[in-house]
């Protein structure tokens, strides 16, 4: 699973990774991210949605998307 992740993060354009890596590895808000990154606050919250939806995509695609 932890390969399939990482597969499926690294196919992830590069600002939406760097959002998700802030947020969910670093513990961020979307709000501090977009100061960290000095982006807007909806381009960030853009990218988390743009970049959580791919990455569903791509896991239930590799067979990752059963139950947990």
């Amino acid at each position: 699973m932890r390969r399939l992740v990482g597969d499926a993060m690294a196919s992830l354009p590069i600002e939406q990774r760097r959002t998700l890596e802030l947020a969910y590895f670093e513990g961020l808000s979307q709000a501090e991210i977009a100061e960290r990154l000095g982006d807007p606050l909806g381009t960030v919250k853009t990218r988390v949605r743009l970049g959580l939806g791919k990455l569903a995509s791509l896991l239930a695609n590799a067979g990752a998307g059963g139950s947990a």
